[in-house]
């Protein structure tokens, strides 16, 4: 008799009835529990204070055994009832499982998405407190002019830099060798006679001219006897003043060059003043952000970092040798590494750029997604190797000569680029390069659109995180602005009673 008798809920005003046998039927729930460990009376009314209309859904779940999800009321605010009520989720019917599920991925995607862009809110005691906006400045978090503008100069630098470096390999953009250029080069070739060296390292550079022919050069040594004229026509020699020469001693010597001197270039001087600039500017930024940077194991845990402080390494080793051994700058090999240092620099965009919006957002895309580019990535290998086999049998040899060629055959098909230095010649070489194309097509049509979707949904919730910020700050704006006039009000008031009383 007491087993049938009904319990009256009260959820905040609204009551509902139902037999303590439905509620004993789930003994792990809320109400389940609470029947069980708990005598209620018939009289009794247990209230409770959660919304109404989604409790509706609940106890048709109690009374039914179906739970579904109401559709006038929002899934994050089911899933708090449901966590209230103590109700798995996976109770729920399929007709509205998969929309939960979906439902709980999104909001999971976009809380930790919030959490990714959420400013740092470290508190530091007040020592730190200038040492923690000098680093918030460079480290491009901070929303000041200053920070804007060290960003924009080092944008600028970086620009500078590989526009520099990329110039400087057009010949247009280089310049011949001086004469001491010509003296330097020749004592740093292999191909020299010695007696060339020897007569160079004998006189002064810039006292020599040269005469070339291919690889064959001429090098001519002229001793100029200096003379001042004064107004007595008398005549003083002073070498140390060249105003006008008489008959030269002429010495000629003749060698040849393991390359053209006329082929040997240097850059033009600007280009090496753009990157010591550069250098300048980098190499300040780095000791500030060491000095400020709270662990310096914890910056250099960035890869971004490493390859900031290789490049800086890698100029500077370039400055120590161009100015202490005059052979490095002719030699080919070891500036072109250098060059090649000095272009990881453009990683730098990457450095300054992964506080914007965007790139936030297409940073955690790819790791939100990575389950399904690694999927696409199996597939292009799967697609590939069957692919490249079936061609390397199908076509000649005078063709495809060997499988890793048959490799790239496949791959550009397969991503549909097609750059068209080898193409099928046979029938079924043909028909195995379309099944190869439309298998791609078909593959990337599948996994992009998960990947765009997710970049856009992100890129949405990223705005608004940008537009209640800036309401924040016009919040802000304006409760100071009232508390000044306010301020000022309660000034003025008091200075009138004051005269008032007097």
């Amino acid at each position: 008799m007491m087993s049938a008798s009904r319990v009256r809920l009260n959820i905040s005003g609204t009551t509902f009835q139902i037999t303590r046998k439905l509620l004993e039927a789930h003994p792990h729930t809320t109400l389940g529990k609470l029947i069980v460990d708990s005598d209620v009376s018939k009289s009794e009314e247990l209230y409770f204070d959660r919304p109404a209309t989604p409790f509706e859904s609940i106890l048709t779940f109690y009374q039914t055994g179906r739970l579904h999800l109401p559709q006038n009321i929002c899934p994050n605010v089911f899933k708090e009832e449901l966590e209230y009520w103590e109700i798995d989720y996976k109770q729920l019917d399929r007709c509205c499982l998969l929309n939960y599920v979906q439902f709980l991925d999104s909001n999971n995607t976009k809380i930790d998405f919030q959490n990714a862009i959420a400013p740092e809110t470290t508190c530091l005691t007040r020592p730190l407190s200038t040492r923690n906006r000098i680093w918030r400045i460079l480290d491009y978090k901070d929303k000041s002019w200053i920070a804007k503008l060290v960003l924009l100069i080092g944008i600028l630098f970086v620009l500078l830099s590989v526009l520099t470096l990329a110039l400087s390999t057009l010949p247009r953009y280089r310049r011949p060798l001086t004469t001491c250029e010509y003296y330097e080069y020749s004592l740093a070739n292999d191909k020299t006679n010695p007696a060339i060296l020897n007569f160079l390292e004998q006189h002064d550079c810039n006292k020599l001219q040269v005469s070339e022919s291919g690889d064959e050069f001429y090098y001519y040594y002229y001793d100029y006897e200096y003379y001042y004229y004064d107004q007595d026509d008398n005549t003083t020699e002073l070498p140390s003043i060249q105003t006008s020469s008489q008959d030269p001693v002429k010495t000629k010597k003749q060698g040849t060059m393991q390359i053209e001197p006329s082929k040997v270039s240097l850059k033009l001087d600007i280009f090496y003043q753009i990157d010591y600039s550069a250098t300048a500017f980098f190499t300040t930024e780095l000791i500030l952000r060491l000095v400020v940077c709270q662990s310096v194991f914890q910056y250099y845990k960035n890869v971004l970092n490493i390859i900031d402080i290789i490049v800086l390494l890698g100029t500077f080793v370039d400055i120590v040798l161009w100015n202490l051994q005059s052979s490095y700058k002719f030699s080919s090999e070891l500036t072109s590494f250098i060059d090649f240092i000095k272009f990881l620099r453009v990683f730098r965009l990457l450095k300054y750029c992964q506080h914007f919006t965007y790139v936030q957002v297409l940073k955690f895309s790819i790791r939100r997604n990575a389950k399904d580019l690694l999927i696409m990535l199996f597939h292009i290998c799967a697609f590939l190797l069957i692919f490249a086999n079936i061609i390397y049998l199908t076509e000649d040899r005078d063709n495809i000569d060997s499988i890793p060629q048959g490799w790239w055959l496949g791959l550009v098909t397969l991503t549909t680029v097609g750059y068209g230095d080898l193409s099928p010649k046979t029938f079924l070489g043909k028909i195995t390069c379309c099944v190869c194309a439309l298998c791609g097509i078909f593959m990337m049509s599948m996994i992009i659109p998960i990947f765009v979707d997710t970049f856009v949904t992100l890129y949405g919730i990223a705005h608004v995180e940008i537009a209640e910020e800036k309401k924040d700050q016009e919040h802000t704006k304006v409760f100071t602005k009232v508390e000044s006039i306010t301020a000022l009000n309660m000034t003025q008031t008091f200075q009138e009673r004051h005269r008032t009383v007097k």
